[in-house]
Formats: C-alpha cells, sequence, structure tokens
C-alpha cells in the first residue's frame, strides 16, 4: 500500500524520527507559541540588543521541533522580509567533560568558510577594522581576520580551529598573525563571540545569530565544574556580543529539574538576561483537533477531495482525541503514528472506529 495512492499523504504526518528533508518540517496548531517565537525572531532581525529566551515544558511538547522549523531557511526568509538573513543554529547542550569546547565544536562544524568569504566579498563590507575593535586579544583578531581573508587556506584554517593542525602546519599561518593553536574556555568564548559580532557587522551581511541551545535539563547530570563552567560561557558570550545576538534555550521538566529547580542550575547572572520564558503546556482536545487537521492538510497529497481527518473517520479522532488530552505532544503523535503504520501493513483505508478498538491497547496501552 502507497502512502501517496491510499492514504492521499505524502509522507507519515506523525514520524518521530528527524525529518530527512526541511520540507517534512511543518507547523501545525499551536498558534499562540508560533506567534511568540515569530515575534522574538523577528525583533531580532530588525533590533540591534541581544537577548536570551527560555523555552520550557514536559517532554514531547514541541521544543525541539520549534527549533528545527525555526531553523529552517525557507521560515527565516519569510520572516525576515527585505532585511539580511539571520544565522542560525541548533546544538544540544553537551554532556562530556567539556561543555564549552564542545558548544565551540559544534558551532566550528557549522562554519562555511568559502560561502560567508563569498556573500561578504559581494557586500563589500570591510570587516577587518570592525574586527579591531572587537576584545583585546589579538590572536583571536587574527583568527577572525582569517575567516574572512581568502589568501589563507581553507583547509589549514579548519583544522586550525578543529585543533588538529600540527605544528609545521601551524608555521603556514604565522604570516598572517595566528602564533599559537587556540585552546581553554577563554579563547573558545572569545571566538565564538568575536564571530558572531562579525557576521552581524552592521547587520548587513547577517542580521542577527540564533542560537538554540536544545536539551538545556542535561545541565542536571553535569558535575558543579561543569555547571559552573556552562553558566560562564552564558554569561560571558552575552557579555561579549551585546548586540544582534539571540540565544533560545530549551528546558524540559523531568525528575531532576522542574522549573522550580531552574535556579539551581542557571545561575542569577545568567537568569537575570531572561527576557522571555516560554511554556510548552500539555495541549488541551480543542489544540489537538487543530493540530491534526492543519497537520494532515500539510501533508496532503496532490489536490484530492478528502475529509478533514482522512484517512481517519471522524469517529476516530472523536474517540480518540480525549483519551489523549493531558498526553505530550510526542505521545499524541506516537498513538496515530502506530494507527496509521497498522493501517498501512493491513492494508485498512479509510481507518475507521471499529478498527481502532481492535488495536486500541497497542495504541494507547497505558490509557486503556
Amino acid at each position: 500500500m502507497s502512502f501517496q495512492e491510499t492514504f492521499k499523504l505524502k509522507a507519515n504526518p506523525f514520524r518521530l524520527t528527524p525529518a530527512t528533508s526541511a520540507e517534512e518540517i511543518v507547523w501545525a496548531g499551536f498558534p499562540d507559541i508560533k506567534s511568540k517565537l515569530e515575534k522574538r525572531i523577528k525583533r531580532a532581525i530588525k533590533l540591534p540588543n541581544s537577548s536570551l529566551v527560555l523555552n520550557w515544558g514536559e517532554y514531547g511538547s514541541g521544543k525541539t521541533h520549534s527549533a528545527r522549523y525555526f531553523n529552517k531557511e525557507s521560515v527565516l526568509d519569510e520572516l525576515r522580509g527585505e532585511l539580511a538573513k539571520p544565522y542560525s543554529i541548533v546544538i544540544p547542550l553537551p554532556k562530556g567533560k567539556e561543555p564549552v569546547q564542545s558548544i565551540y565544536i559544534s558551532i566550528v562544524d557549522k562554519i562555511d568558510i568559502p560561502k560567508i568569504r563569498q556573500e561578504f566579498k559581494d557586500s563589500g563590507l570591510e570587516v577587518n577594522q570592525f574586527i579591531d575593535a572587537l576584545g583585546d586579544s589579538i590572536q583571536i583578531q587574527n583568527v577572525l581576520k582569517a575567516i574572512f581573508n581568502s589568501s589563507v587556506n581553507e583547509n589549514d584554517l579548519k583544522k586550525y580551529l578543529y585543533g588538529n593542525i600540527s605544528n609545521t602546519e601551524l608555521k603556514k599561518l604565522t604570516q598572517f598573525g595566528i602564533l599559537r593553536k587556540i585552546n581553554g574556555d577563554s579563547d573558545y568564548t572569545k571566538f565564538i563571540s568575536g564571530f558572531f559580532s562579525c557576521l552581524t557587522a552592521e547587520k548587513k551581511v547577517y542580521s542577527c545569530v540564533i542560537l538554540w541551545i536544545d536539551e538545556f535539563e542535561d545541565i542536571a547530570v553535569l558535575s558543579s565544574s561543569n555547571v559552573d563552567k556552562t553558566n560562564n560561557f552564558l554569561r560571558e558570550i552575552m557579555d561579549n556580543t551585546p548586540n544582534n545576538l539571540l540565544i533560545f534555550i530549551n528546558l524540559t521538566q523531568s525528575a531532576l529539574m522542574g522549573f522550580d529547580d531552574l535556579g539551581e542550575y542557571l545561575y542569577n547572572s545568567v537568569r537575570s538576561r531572561i527576557k522571555e520564558a516560554n511554556n510548552f503546556s500539555l495541549p488541551s482536545t480543542e489544540d489537538l483537533e487543530v493540530y491534526l487537521k492543519e497537520l494532515l492538510i500539510a501533508f496532503r497529497d496532490g489536490e484530492t477531495e478528502t475529509t478533514d481527518y482522512y484517512p481517519f473517520d471522524e469517529g476516530v479522532v472523536e474517540y480518540l482525541l480525549p483519551k489523549l488530552e493531558n498526553s505530550s505532544l510526542r505521545e499524541f503523535n506516537d498513538a496515530f503514528s502506530l494507527l496509521l503504520e497498522l493501517a498501512d501493513m493491513e492494508e485498512k483505508c479509510p481507518i475507521n472506529l471499529d478498527y481502532l478498538k481492535e488495536n486500541e491497547s497497542e495504541i494507547i496501552w497505558d490509557k486503556v
């Protein structure tokens, strides 16, 4: 059975694994939280100030999906209008021994040096004088200048940023004022803040940097020393990038950390910089109904005339939604995904209430 031919869907709308293409990352329902995130991003695009936003809620409430959705180039293009595009990055909070180094490496992973060089060349923006006014480390200033200098070999520079450069290869960079390897949290933080500031100079090439830090609840499993390092990084990155930086922190409430416990892990020096806290609350039946309709519309294949909930009969929706109220969005998706996959295997379409009840104990076993 084909999803397209029988279910009239381009793919399974309820998939729990990451989408293989940006087109499969869609937004359905929940207009209030979407509007809040859009307004904050639009503000970052237009205004020069930096801000920190906390997104919190139950596991599976849509925080990670929000990061992926608002990281899409097409979505950001729509939000920016005629202004310069944002530079958007999504990273998980590191769980290892060196969290600041891990964040640094995650950001370096995403630096496309040839693309950045071409964009700044096309813009005509002279970035060196801007870099000279950044910070007090000539070493870091020279590293930043090298990113925008096409005379510096791209592969040598990337190896240098990763810390994989040999002493012999390092000598090739001395002519550009790079005399030692980048090392230590101070270097990593100064480079990141300097790099973000360069990207958004005069808001000409990039209007702002948007950094999503996902799975922030994992800070509860870090040592006290690494909790300190993570907080110091956030404080310093905000202090050293006072303009054009928007940081979203995604926090899942858990047995280890509730919203009231946040003060133990996010110090006042950081919490005082939070401009907004968005609660991803558990959805109501009405929320789930709108979400289901809009999600099916987004994945509908072609212009075939169908009912609102096709391939599900309306009786399935009326029966299942009340049982899933106060469940997370992930649990909702899990139930409908399994129902759809079972129907696919057994060539059952449309999916009616009798079929749901036959399989109810497997689809929502914890609520039967």
